[in-house]
């Protein structure tokens, strides 16, 4: 009798599962990725999951992604960006952008660094590049230019 109540719960569960997961699904966040610099730089963004091509970008080109946030283990959404000079985390969990309240989440990059909007504070905060090995790995900015 033990055997065959369980079964049927692990039926149950196997059913159940993915439509309560499609039903917690969250809405997309807009990421808007904006060149800073006064001349063309090229930008790929990625995940584990998803893999954009390089863009180049004009002085004040504007590339735009969709993230889907996780529902099991949100904190494991991520979105890494690669341009000649490095690269940053585009979309994070914890940014606060990344809340419901907050229609996307903005980024400014050139030469130097990157720049994310913080919401709250009204103000763009600095992000020094990372190296791009883990980039590299995956393609890089293969195609990218920096033009003076």
């Amino acid at each position: 009798m033990k055997s065959t109540s369980t079964s049927t719960f692990l039926v149950l569960v196997l059913i159940l599962l993915p439509l309560a997961h499609a039903s917690l699904k969250p809405n997309a966040k807009t990421v808007v990725v904006t060149n800073n610099h006064t001349n063309y730089l090229s930008v790929r963004c990625f995940s584990f999951n998803d893999d954009y091509s390089v863009n180049h970008l004009p002085s004040w080109g504007q590339y735009e992604f969709e993230v889907t946030k996780r529902v099991v283990y949100p904190s494991s959404t991520m979105f890494n960006c690669s341009t000649n000079m490095g690269t940053f985390i585009a979309y994070k969990y914890d940014y606060e952008c990344t809340g419901e309240e907050y229609e996307k989440c903005d980024w400014r990059f050139d030469e130097d660094g990157a720049y994310r909007w913080e919401p709250k504070l009204n103000v763009w905060v600095g992000v020094d590049y990372a190296p791009n090995y883990e980039s590299l790995d995956r393609g890089g900015v293969i195609q990218g230019y920096f033009a003076n």
